[in-house]
């Protein structure tokens, strides 16, 4: 009985904190994304340099950014995405995540989108990755800001 109790009291524990968890994981990117829209409504092109060492998230989060067509600006973990076209890009499953995120932000200014992607922590095995993003301005253009997570469930 002791036993069905530990074990009760564990499953109570899990369906609290699994979704508190995933939440603040929401947040977490909600926040860096501000920080950045901030930053390259106040410093312009020249916060990109800020921008690539910024890292949230206990290291793992980090932000991008790109034109409202699909071209990365600045990606600080992947710089041979940069003046690349994203939305031909497919995620594990066949899911054009980039061209998706796109057309969100340019027609309600900010979203969230999930897609499978090699997590480089696990041998680059695809894993649900969460993104959100929102349009901003940068030396009076249109960019878009990213930033994604693993571990936050499916974000749509």
């Amino acid at each position: 009985m002791k036993n069905m109790k530990t074990v009760l009291i564990l499953c109570v524990m899990i369906a609290f904190c699994i979704p508190a968890f995933a939440k603040d994981r929401r947040t977490e990117l909600i926040d860096a994304v501000d920080f950045a829209v901030k930053t390259l409504e106040t410093k312009g092109n020249a916060g990109l340099a800020e921008l690539k060492m910024y890292r949230f998230s206990n290291g793992e989060g980090y932000v991008y950014v790109g034109d409202t067509n699909g071209y990365i600006l600045m990606h600080p973990v992947a710089p041979e995405l940069l003046g690349k076209d994203c939305t031909a890009i497919k995620d594990a499953k066949g899911k054009f995540f980039g061209a998706e995120m796109v057309a969100k932000a340019t027609k309600q200014g900010s979203g969230w989108t999930s897609y499978w992607w090699p997590n480089a922590k696990k041998n680059n095995i695809p894993e649900l990755k969460c993104a959100f993003y929102r349009v901003t301005t940068m030396d009076g253009k249109k960019v878009i800001v990213y930033a994604g997570l693993y571990g936050v469930g499916n974000c749509e």
